[in-house]
């Protein structure tokens, strides 16, 4: 990530902060509790039990649908921003953001 420009100026949509748990899991593993920190349609932020490797594919779990498939795009110990492969439609991340947060 480039350091002089601000993060807020390199997002490609609003994120939403959460405080809640979800579920992940690598490519033939089992899932497992995961922490959400923030999502918006093209991805969400979570903590994992591991420490990330830039390009990490895995699948998120929330609340209410199928695992989505997502890219780890950059890491920070336990921390990762993951890219979904296909973006959840505007009505679907709606919906998501008022079940998480309530």
């Amino acid at each position: 990530m480039n350091a002089q420009v601000p993060i807020n100026e390199t997002r490609r949509a609003e994120r939403v902060a959460l405080d809640a748990e979800v579920r992940s899991r690598h490519a033939g593993g089992k899932p497992y509790p995961t922490s959400i920190r923030n999502l918006s349609p093209g991805g969400c932020c979570i903590e994992l039990p591991y420490k990330a490797d830039l390009g990490e594919r895995l699948w998120v779990t929330l609340p209410g649908l199928q695992p989505i498939e997502a890219e780890v795009c950059w890491a920070d110990t336990y921390l990762a921003g993951c890219a979904f492969k296909t973006p959840l439609y505007p009505a679907v991340f709606d919906h998501l953001r008022a079940r998480i947060a309530s």
